[in-house]
């Protein structure tokens, strides 16, 4: 969670300056309306939500997947090509 958090934060730090940059060569101002305030920390909590959903939901799903993949049976790809390479 500790990872997730402070990749949100360096996140949302550049957006912050990259909106205001894009503002301030636009408008003039690098504050202009608060964009570069609003939408920064707005885009840095999406980023928290949706990598801490993602980091505990797939584990389980990986934990299926691999699960299915152990049951099914796995036939020998070598046996395939067996046959092409004797002349």
């Amino acid at each position: 969670m500790k990872r997730v958090l402070l990749l949100a934060v360096i996140q949302a730090v550049f957006l912050f300056f990259v909106i205001g940059l894009l503002v301030y060569f636009i408008k003039g101002d690098f504050f202009y309306n608060n964009l570069a305030v609003i939408f920064a920390p707005i885009a840095g909590v999406i980023r928290f939500a949706t990598a801490y959903v993602t980091e505990i939901v797939l584990p389980k799903k990986t934990e299926g997947i691999a699960e299915s993949v152990k049951n099914k049976e796995n036939p020998n790809p070598a046996n395939d090509f067996a046959g092409f390479f004797h002349l």
